[in-house]
């Protein structure tokens, strides 16, 4: 035994040697700590710097003989071993390789396999990376260290490959990776590749993703209730805002709706807002109002016709309503009064999805939405057998019902606003509504709802010739003598609370609009008038619908 650690000091010291020599050089290239055997993992650093190196050994300084060559210090001490036919591979790879002291100091790892696909060098950044020691990826096949790695398509191929961002299962991460055939002199010698871990970076713009989708969901809800505004149709009372919240739930979806409100409630505006709303917005929106087609004509109106059908068909015949919103989306208005003949006929559509032309027996397939809306008391109709049964249940999906005018007094003063501004916008105007206006809005009935108050503020913005709108320029049409009388001898509503607080409330917004009036609508000074701080008046203003 003593005889062969003499043999092994020998060989060892002169291996020690050229380490030393290499240390001094300061050549930075594969250093013995990541290649030795892990049993001496712990006493390596009493004896050699990290960055003692192989790369200047050559193989002439090996015992080709031996299984190991032993690594010892200047004192003789064995602090490590290496397996011969490892050591020798890694001196063929990297004796004309010169460039791996700038590999190890980049932000990218760095990993190069031979044409066997092993691995012979890796920079520290790629174990970190992959958080395992050099020294158990060196020597081993890339297939064992990273199972879908393209450098072996890239062996196959000697094709350079770029992805600027891929998942790499085995490490769990997105990298950012390019792989390159490696030459030397010609030689093909194996693949490299440099990649950065990016799963940090992809991370964040997932979350940034998500907050972004979240804002746009925000936005979009913003560009709704705008789009909303913008139709006249708006509202801030709780029944109000629960059919909004109804109507972008129903949106979404494919389900009949079923629109109930008196005439000028603004169906028509709801549907059209269903339908932007709606994943079939960018497809046709056909409107049909069932109560203006004449009874011989409405078959043909809604399913089309063939060439020759009738006398004084249309040559080439003519595509109905429901072929014409293919994908889109179908309004029938006024469903109620459609003839008993053609609900029969609206029923197949609903169940069966097919529709038959006058004058062919082929059946044709639709995909339509339907909305359908109406004024009347459908459930009376069906009791005078004027409305089928089971269509009224074909259409009562979902049911939304628009509240009357007169049953959202605190809407009337917004909407009232609201007319008053998009008007003044339209005819280059800026007037105000006296007290009197408003009060006798407030309690007016307005049979005929939305569009009822619409047209009078409309009618008064014109023919107006002074700064205040004053109850002789509203339509005579509207003008309720008793009403009138009422207001001029009670300059304010509060005879028609319905609690404590609706009556301060009118009261306060009568007080705000004399004081409006008095100031020339200057906001400034009528702040001064009532006393109040800035704040405190616009949050008023928002409070009584006069912002």
């Amino acid at each position: 035994m003593a005889l062969y650690k003499k043999i092994w000091y020998h060989l060892v010291y002169t291996i020690s040697f050229s380490l030393h020599f290499i240390l001094i050089k300061e050549v930075h290239l594969m250093k013995l700590s990541d290649i030795m055997s892990p049993h001496f993992e712990k006493s390596l650093g009493k004896y050699l710097n990290e960055e003692t190196l192989v790369s200047l050994l050559s193989i002439e300084d090996i015992n080709l003989k031996d299984e190991y060559t032993y690594i010892i210090n200047q004192n003789n001490d064995i602090v490590g071993k290496i397996k011969n036919e490892f050591l020798i591979f890694l001196i063929e790879k990297f004796k004309n390789i010169k460039f791996f002291n700038i590999l190890d100091n980049i932000e990218e790892a760095v990993i190069i396999i031979d044409t066997t696909g092993r691995i012979f060098y890796t920079n520290s950044r790629y174990s970190q990376i992959l958080n395992i020691p050099q020294r158990k990826i060196i020597g081993k096949y890339i297939q064992n260290i990273e199972q879908d790695t393209e450098l072996i398509k890239v062996l196959k191929t000697k094709k350079a490959v770029s992805k600027e961002k891929t998942y790499i299962k085995s490490l769990k991460k997105y990298v950012s990776i390019r792989l390159f055939p490696l030459f030397n002199n010609g030689s093909f010698e194996g693949a490299f590749s440099i990649f950065k871990d990016i799963t940090e970076i992809t991370q964040l713009n997932d979350e940034v993703k998500r907050i972004s989708d979240v804002a746009e969901g925000f936005s979009n809800q913003i560009k709704e209730q705008q789009e909303l505004k913008n139709s006249d149709f708006i509202g801030d009372t709780p029944e109000f805002s629960n059919l909004i919240s109804k109507a972008l739930s129903v949106a979404k979806t494919d389900a009949v709706v079923l629109i109930r409100g008196e005439n000028g409630s603004g169906k028509e505006i709801l549907t059209n807002f269903i339908y932007k709303n709606s994943l079939r917005n960018n497809k046709p929106f056909i409107t049909v109002n069932c109560a203006a087609i004449p009874e011989n004509l409405i078959e043909s109106e809604l399913f089309g016709y063939e060439d020759g059908s009738f006398t004084g068909a249309k040559k080439g015949g003519k595509l109905g309503k429901f072929q014409l919103a293919e994908g889109g989306t179908i309004f029938l208005d006024e469903i109620g009064d459609t003839p008993l003949s053609m609900q029969a006929k609206l029923l197949r559509v609903l169940q069966e999805g097919e529709i038959e032309k006058i004058g062919s027996s082929k059946n044709i397939a639709i995909n339509v939405r339907i909305i359908a809306a109406t004024n009347q008391n459908l459930e009376e109709l069906i009791e005078k057998k004027l409305f089928r049964r089971d269509l009224y249940y074909r259409l009562n999906v979902i049911t939304l019902d628009i509240p009357p005018l007169r049953n959202r007094k605190h809407d009337i003063i917004l909407l009232s606003n609201f007319f008053l501004s998009k008007f003044n916008k339209k005819y280059g105007k800026s007037l105000i509504f006296s007290s009197d206006v408003y009060n006798y809005f407030y309690n007016y009935k307005w049979p005929g709802n939305i569009r009822e108050l619409k047209n009078a503020i409309e009618y008064a913005v014109i023919l107006c010739n002074s700064s205040t709108i004053l109850l002789t320029d509203i339509p005579a049409s509207i003008q309720e003598k008793e009403n009138i009388q009422n207001l001029t001898t009670n300059n304010h509503f509060i005879k028609n609370y319905t609690s404590l607080k609706d009556a301060v409330t009118q009261y306060e917004h009568d007080i705000f609009i004399d004081a409006l009036n008095k100031c020339n609508n200057n906001r400034s000074k009528a702040i001064e008038l009532l006393k109040l701080s800035r704040r405190t008046f616009y949050r008023k203003l928002k409070e009584l619908g006069l912002e």
